[in-house]
């Protein structure tokens, strides 16, 4: 069999102790060195923040409908033993879906290993059995995050009669502390660390693609530093794993566009995509656009932010990127005669109308 990428690199540094049981280390598959495959005939429309309740007939019609073909799927802790994610996979498969992945809904933010508090060995345990039980069920993918309070709004507003969520820097800044320290930057990159040094090897062994997604929004938070609020700290992060295969990010557009950047006039979506799309590194992407970057911005639907989303579709397919792309936080759509999908139907179709226009240009789209 062979050596484990990031293994390799540290398991005589930390010890089998270190990643929590010996026995992990038995009975493992063979990793996919190219990274992993499922959709190596290209782009795939998908949708994002599937609950098991949503696992039913009439639902599973409308995604079809929408020409999507892969789900993400949120699952409870409670509900993640094997047995389970295998009747979710049976059950979208026998729908003629498909599922990219499966993550926990309320485990995946990971605050006791980013902030180093007492129940961090506990949580990474969990969170190893969890991956051995995705990869036995099939399922490769996997998304988590290192932020300490999940998504961060001041208030929402109104757009095209449609409410969307609302960031005013410093209406955010006048929140107390969360704790009775401040934490530095470096505490939480040392933290990751010894998170993934546990972790990302049971990854490799069990086949599951972990991907990280960026603080939202990347800005420190309640005392709090948010590490993952760059294209360079995500360029640190793949370092960090040794660029496996199986360390990637769940690429949210929404997010780096929600960042400073070098100049304070934004991230460069561009540059990014071709920096990590090239390596392989871009697992999922979250489509959304927002007003403007930091310090204040509100989302909008995709037509009207200051990205341009066509630019960052044809990156995508400059890179010749095989995952998935999602709607992501659609604004709200009310008081009038569309229905409560309207909105993200909406962005369904505006995502495969500039799937079809970059194939074109890029002389892929049949004839």
């Amino acid at each position: 069999m062979k050596r484990r990428i990031f293994t390799k690199a540290l398991i005589s540094s930390i010890g089998l102790s270190a990643i929590g049981d010996k026995s992990l280390l038995a009975n493992t598959r063979q990793i996919i060195s190219s990274g992993n495959n499922w959709s190596a005939k290209g782009l795939k429309i998908g949708i994002s923040h599937q609950s098991p309740e949503e696992l039913h007939e009439r639902h599973f019609n409308y995604l079809k409908q929408m020409g999507v073909e892969y789900l993400e799927i949120r699952i409870p802790s409670e509900q993640s033993s094997l047995k389970n994610i295998i009747d979710i996979r049976n059950k979208v498969e026998n729908a003629g879906l498909k599922v990219f992945e499966i993550m926990l809904a309320d485990k995946y933010n990971f605050k006791e290993s980013a902030l180093g508090l007492s129940g961090k060995d506990e949580e990474i345990v969990f969170f190893q059995n969890f991956l051995k039980n995705l990869g036995k069920a099939g399922i490769d993918t996997t998304t988590y995050a290192w932020q300490t309070g999940g998504i961060w709004e001041t208030g929402k507003t109104v757009r095209r009669n449609s409410r969307s969520r609302l960031f005013q820097f410093e209406l955010a800044q006048q929140e107390p502390n969360l704790y009775n320290k401040e934490y530095a930057e470096e505490e939480l990159w040392e933290n990751y660390e010894y998170f993934m040094k546990r972790v990302l090897p049971v990854a490799e062994d069990s086949g599951v693609r972990l991907q990280l997604h960026p603080n939202d929004p990347p800005v420190t938070h309640l005392g709090i530093p948010r590490i993952f609020s760059s294209t360079k700290a995500f360029r640190k992060a793949m370092e960090i794993s040794n660029h496996s295969p199986y360390s990637g990010i769940l690429f949210c557009t929404g997010t780096f566009g929600e960042m400073y950047g070098p100049a304070g006039k934004g991230e460069d979506l561009v540059e990014a995509i071709h920096e990590f799309g090239s390596k392989g590194h871009i697992f999922q992407v979250h489509f959304r656009n927002v007003s403007s970057c930091l310090p204040n911005f509100h989302e909008t639907f995709p037509d009207e932010g200051y990205l341009n989303m066509y630019n960052v579709m044809k990156a995508l397919g400059e890179v010749n990127f095989n995952g998935m792309v999602v709607p992501d936080h659609i604004p709200i759509i009310e008081n009038s005669e569309a229905g409560p999908k309207t909105g993200e139907a909406y962005i369904f179709g505006y995502i495969k109308a500039l799937v079809q226009a970059v194939e074109t240009e890029l002389g892929r789209q049949k004839k």
